[in-house]
Parts: C-alpha cells; structure tokens; sequence
C-alpha cells in the first residue's frame, strides 16, 4: 500500500507542473508556435533555471513592427556560435506564457547568417538534455 502511494505522490507532481525553480511559463507549448524575422539589438546571459547554467537570451526587434521579444535560446555551453548586435535572425519557437512588458519566446531553431540551428525538436524537447557532457551538437541545416 505505501508504494501506492509513493507513486501516486510521484505521478500528483510530475502532473502539477515544472520542476523546484522553474515556472510553468518556461516550457515549450507547440500550440503557440510563431516564426518572425528581427534585429539582434541586445545579448545576455540570464539566469533562467535554478541550478543550470545561464542562459544565452536574445532581445530581438521584429523586422515587421518593430515589436520587440526576448529570445530564450538555449545554455551558453550548448550554443557555441557568436552573434553581434545588429545581425538579422529567424526564429520559430513558442510564446512563453510569462508575464511582463516584453513576451519571451522559447527558441526552436534559430537561423543565423543563413544557417540554422535546431535547438529543440518538433516537440519541444530541447537538444541539451543529460548536460554538457552529453552535448552531442547543434543540428545545422543550410536553409530556413
């Protein structure tokens, strides 16, 4: 009876959300997926998960309207390619849900100088998991 309950323990948190230090508005949501063109206007590295490394954020201008969007791109371990201020990019990825005055959108792949990059896979799951010592690489594709 107590390892009935020890799973139905498991199984109630794993169903009422993210993990200690994430917030339900960090994960991947398929069903609000965008692509937009932009203006890198700013990089960061922002604490984003408690006890991972930072990650390397993007503050993106939308080519279109001039609306701008924080570009949660991946940890910086994993995503070994430099961007300058000023370059133009492509993003397909999922509008996070969090609140504030600029939306996040959660990259999947991210096109850079004509390249892309596969982030995250059609599901969301995202290329780095098991760590940096599982890294096993960006998936690169010559076009958009």
């Amino acid at each position: 009876m107590s390892h009935k309950v020890a799973l139905f323990s498991i199984l109630a948190a794993l169903i009422a959300g993210p993990a200690a230090g994430q917030t339900g508005a960090h994960f991947y949501n398929i069903d609000k997926e965008i692509r937009f063109e932009g203006t890198v206007r700013e990089i960061v590295l922002e604490p984003r998960y408690k006890g991972t490394a930072p990650f390397l954020v993007l503050r993106v201008e939308d080519a279109g309207g001039g609306k701008r969007y924080n570009v949660e791109v991946s940890p910086s371990w994993f995503f070994g390619q430099d961007i300058h201020g000023g370059e133009k990019v492509k993003v397909v990825g999922s509008l996070s849900e969090a609140t504030g005055s600029v939306p996040t959108i959660i990259a999947r792949e991210l096109q850079l100088r004509g390249e892309t990059f596969k982030l995250r896979d059609k599901r969301g799951f995202p290329g780095w998991q098991g760590g940096p010592q599982r890294k096993r690489g960006i998936r690169r594709f010559g076009s958009f």
